[in-house]
């Protein structure tokens, strides 16, 4: 015991005085699969703000509470800090030299990011034989801000993208290249929220965006895995989940400080029929929606100190279909999805479930329409061990039932951040498929400025 407890100060010690060679042991072992939507952190955020990104987040992109507040109320500051005190001082200071910002509403500053991340996966069933894929996978352009306090905006721009990684794809000429080709650049989300709409508490939505249906954007997550399968499993040959961008409106308002109510409409190419959806989420305990923190009394301990709960559900409803000569839908597939989402936060101790259920009337878009009830469930329990180590060790379970039976999918992993806006993520990922076992290692290094 006396020895384990010894290795483990070691450890600890060399983890603060040799960042760099952690860096670069854990750039070269473990885990598996990564979609290059996989790092969202945006640091204009953070000096906009002149605050830290611990401010907003655990390890980057997984948003803390106060992170999760800030995302909520539209990218515009939710309560004041001191850091916010600070800001507004130093404007005072400057006088009119910024009168034009207050007049015009735009940011004094370009809030504008970039996110890269350089990935090695290790497959011990690779089709090629090339079991080691090592690659620069993605460069991503960021901006997001508020007009004053009248409007929130965000955009995401995939500068470079390369494809899965190889254990994760079938066998293509385009996977099979020596190095993997560069995927079309294109607009991920690009949307406006105008808060409080006519002096309502609604806001409106409008652009390219994740519809409001999970606890979750893709992003809020330590590692690079895709997100949870129950957000993003796909039907035969449908190309919809939940978790994907689409065009729409939607519109959001918060009842109290801890009740948040959305639902919008998307507009789908090739049919007059509109997609719909609606999502409610509650919270109890901890910092609430707008980002105000609790009082803690002085004299007493409660559990609901440490202890926060957050229950969401969603439902959505829509129509896709195989495209004509002339981009019209057909062989149309009607399909549900319907979901419930828990995050529970004690202390450093976060878990994270999630299930959905879904029927689709012709997934595979056939002449004769053949239906398909599928439903996936993940689970997800992570410690964030906090400065100076900065560690999150994480497990996660998922099951998903596809067209040709279930997948069992036992991911553990750890992410490491040596600075507020770098990680290093290190995952393991055993899949039991109808069509055998696969296990994929993987590791990857993410910086964002």
């Amino acid at each position: 015991m006396l020895r384990t407890l010894h290795a483990i100060l070691e450890t600890i010690m060399f983890l603060k005085k040799h960042p760099v060679a952690v860096m670069f042991l854990l750039g070269f072992v473990l885990s598996p699969l990564l979609h290059p939507q996989s790092a969202e952190a945006i640091p204009a955020f953070s000096r906009q703000h002149k605050t830290e990104c611990s401010t907003c987040h655990t390890i980057y992109p997984e948003l803390n509470e106060f992170g999760d507040a800030f995302l909520k109320n539209s990218y515009v500051w939710p309560r004041k800090t001191p850091a916010a005190a600070g800001q507004a001082q130093e404007a005072g200071e400057k006088g009119s030299r910024n009168e034009w910002v207050k007049i015009s509403g735009l940011p004094e500053q370009i809030p504008v990011s970039l996110t890269a991340t350089a990935d090695l996966a290790y497959d011990d069933e690779a089709y090629d034989g090339n079991k080691f894929d090592l690659s620069a996978r993605s460069l991503r352009l960021h901006a997001g801000g508020a007009f004053r306090e009248a409007a929130g905006f965000f955009a995401t721009y995939n500068l470079y993208t390369q494809g899965q990684q190889r254990g994760a794809v079938a066998s293509s000429p385009a996977n099979s290249a020596n190095t993997p080709p560069n995927n079309t650049p294109n607009l991920n989300e690009l949307f406006l929220v105008w808060r409080h709409a006519l002096d309502t508490p609604i806001n409106l939505k409008v652009g390219r965006f994740e519809p409001k249906l999970s606890l979750w954007k893709k992003s809020n997550r330590v590692i690079t895995v895709p997100s949870y399968a129950s957000t993003t499993y796909l039907v035969g040959d449908s190309p919809f989940s939940i978790d994907a961008p689409e065009d729409g409106i939607e519109l959001s308002a918060l009842l109290g400080s801890r009740l948040l109510l959305a639902g919008g409409m998307v507009d789908r190419n090739g049919q007059n029929q509109k997609d719909g959806y609606g999502h409610l989420s509650f919270k109890i305990g901890g910092t609430d929606f707008k980002g105000e923190e609790p009082e803690v009394s002085l004299e007493s301990d409660s559990v609901w100190d440490f202890l926060a709960i957050t229950m969401g559900a969603f439902g959505y409803w829509g129509r896709n279909g195989q495209f004509d000569n002339f981009g019209i839908a057909q062989n149309l597939n009607d399909f549900r999805r319907a979901g419930a989402e828990m995050d529970i936060l004690y202390k450093r101790l976060r878990l994270k479930g999630s299930g959905s259920f879904g029927r689709d009337s012709n997934p595979m878009f056939a002449n004769t329409a053949v239906g398909f009830d599928s439903r996936a469930y993940a689970f997800e329990g992570e410690y964030y061990l906090g400065a100076p180590v900065n560690l999150i060790p994480l497990f996660r379970y998922e099951y998903q039932q596809g067209l040709g039976g279930g997948t069992r999918r036992y991911i553990p992993g750890v992410a490491y951040a040596p600075l507020q806006n770098t990680r290093l993520s290190l995952q393991y990922m055993h899949s039991d498929a109808p069509e055998g076992i696969n296990r994929i290692a993987f590791a990857s290094l993410a910086f964002s400025l």
